[in-house]
């Protein structure tokens, strides 16, 4: 008749300690049972998951600490030399590019050396902003829509740029006139419904936003609601959706 001893042994492979059954035989000869390979098999499964977890939560925390980092409040030193040199500065430091109503640009110039605004500026004021890509959420959103003379404002590719961003574009009703928030995919139907209040807005770019479901209605309803607005809703794969319709068109 056999016997189940219980025998505690230290997995090489994962540092774990794994209760384990060694059989005897009536003979007192022992063997392993083919079922006790399986818990090894397991924990080896269980921890590659657990790294793999860890691991995302890291990255999930990094970049919400980054995001923090980058939208800040603009700092003392920068707002000594005028409201707008700060908030660009502010901007700046994101890899954003801004515009001067003294007709110049700042920021990275051909992607290397950065370009910040001066005394030069101090008398002009910000009318256009390129901060394709960047990190800026509703907090930093929040100082943007402080400058007073803002035109041109480009969201596209902004990840964290949401609806509540789009809401409080309602600060610059009386000067923007070009919006983008091409590829932003944390926009949806009830941020761009807010924009009906850009009364002076000519253009809006909304390409390729996932979060849309009916990009073709939503545009109609906001091109009633605003005068002299016009919405591009042309996304790529509707392009290619076209060039393919061409070409199987043509003799």
């Amino acid at each position: 008749m056999h016997q189940y001893l219980p025998m505690a042994t230290l997995c090489r492979n994962c540092a774990m300690q794994v209760m384990k059954g060694r059989w005897l035989g009536s003979r007192g000869e022992s063997f392993l049972p083919q079922q006790s390979l399986q818990p090894r098999q397991r924990y080896h499964h269980i921890r590659l998951e657990t790294i793999s977890e860890v691991w995302q939560k890291i990255k999930e925390e990094f970049t919400i600490l980054k995001k923090a980092s980058a939208n800040r409040l603009p700092q003392s030193t920068d707002l000594a030399q005028g409201f707008e040199i700060g908030i660009a500065k502010f901007l700046l430091r994101m890899d954003a590019k801004v515009h001067f109503s003294n007709g110049k640009w700042y920021g990275k110039v051909d992607g290397k050396r950065m370009v910040w605004p001066g005394k030069e500026a101090i008398e002009f004021a910000v009318n256009a902003i390129d901060a394709r890509g960047v990190l800026l959420d509703q907090y930093g959103i929040q100082e943007v829509v402080k400058l007073k003379q803002v035109k041109f404002l480009n969201l596209e590719g902004c990840l964290h740029i949401n609806d509540v961003c789009l809401a409080s574009l309602v600060h610059l009703r009386d000067t923007l006139t070009h919006l983008n928030i091409n590829n932003c995919p944390s926009v949806t139907e009830n941020g761009i419904a807010t924009l009906h209040k850009l009364r002076k807005l000519e253009r809006l770019n909304m390409t390729d936003i996932p979060m849309v479901k009916h990009p073709k209605l939503v545009a109609s309803l906001l091109e009633d609601a605003v005068p002299n607005l016009r919405v591009n809703i042309i996304s790529h794969m509707a392009e290619q959706e076209r060039q393919r319709s061409e070409r199987h068109r043509a003799p």
